[in-house]
């Protein structure tokens, strides 16, 4: 394994790794890589290093719309002020996101790209946007449907309108800071008095050690409009690979929207 020469910018480390192909990989602060090295690290591994291209650090909001660069580290992004009050979900998850010296370490860009982490169960229920490194914006759930996923240089959180209906829970294998079975988080408005209780602008965003970040559409058009078929039989049709964390995803939304 070795580390590639620093990238001047972000187009020029997307260019290093289109060149290298599968034998590179982004490095920020490392976590994410070591845990999905579990087994060992791929030999002739070269790393990218973009914990310096100046595109993905710091934290800003500009007309209501958060941006968050992709190196910050989790630490900066739970315990920053503008975080909480525009994208309170994700200062959430972090907050019970490993230990204090790994959250120190660790990076938002790197918890997204290992696609496991509990902050990509809060950015896509609330409808984050992913900043490529050629400036190009596109849809986190879109982009974690990708096989593989381009450098991200930051995250970007509408926090203009914060919804009525909003939480996030993680349900971990024994106590606090250990992985999550489950990181679940909703972004949702209540319906229309006489709507059956039926929700609008939803989205259910899910996570976990050994579960990629998606959102969970059948599960969202379930409670969203009058269906065929039942809250957990629409989250047995998201979660197919893990029926019990599907039924457990189906308890949680049902205790949490009082179902």
């Amino acid at each position: 394994m070795k580390l590639a020469e620093r990238c001047a910018d972000a187009p020029a480390a997307q260019r290093s790794k289109e060149a290298l192909g599968p034998g590179a990989a982004f490095v920020g602060g490392g976590t994410a890589l070591q845990l999905a090295w579990a087994e060992g690290a791929p030999p002739g591994l070269t790393l990218i290093d973009v914990n310096h291209l100046p595109q993905a650090r710091g934290i800003d909001i500009r007309r209501g719309v958060l941006r968050i660069g992709a190196a910050v580290r989790l630490e900066a992004v739970r315990t920053d002020a503008r975080v909480r009050q525009f994208a309170p979900l994700l200062a959430q998850a972090c907050d019970g996101l490993a230990a204090l010296s790994v959250r120190h370490l660790a990076t938002l860009g790197g918890n997204v790209g290992w696609r496991f982490g509990d902050t990509l169960a809060a950015l896509l229920a609330m409808g984050a946007q992913a900043e490529l490194a050629d400036g190009q914006q596109v849809p986190l759930d879109g982009l974690m449907a990708r096989p593989e996923l381009p450098l991200v240089v930051a995250l970007h959180v509408d926090g203009g309108r914060l919804p009525r209906i909003a939480f996030y829970e993680k349900v971990g294998r024994r106590a606090a800071f250990s992985p999550s079975r489950l990181a679940l988080a909703v972004c949702a408005d209540p319906g229309p008095p006489g709507g059956a209780g039926l929700l609008q602008d939803l989205r259910i965003g899910a996570s976990g050690a050994g579960l990629r970040g998606r959102r969970l559409q059948a599960a969202e058009r379930c409670l969203s409009g009058p269906g065929e078929v039942t809250l957990r039989e629409a989250c047995a049709h998201d979660l197919p690979e893990d029926t019990a964390i599907a039924r457990l995803a189906a308890r949680l939304l049902t205790g949490h929207l009082h179902l």
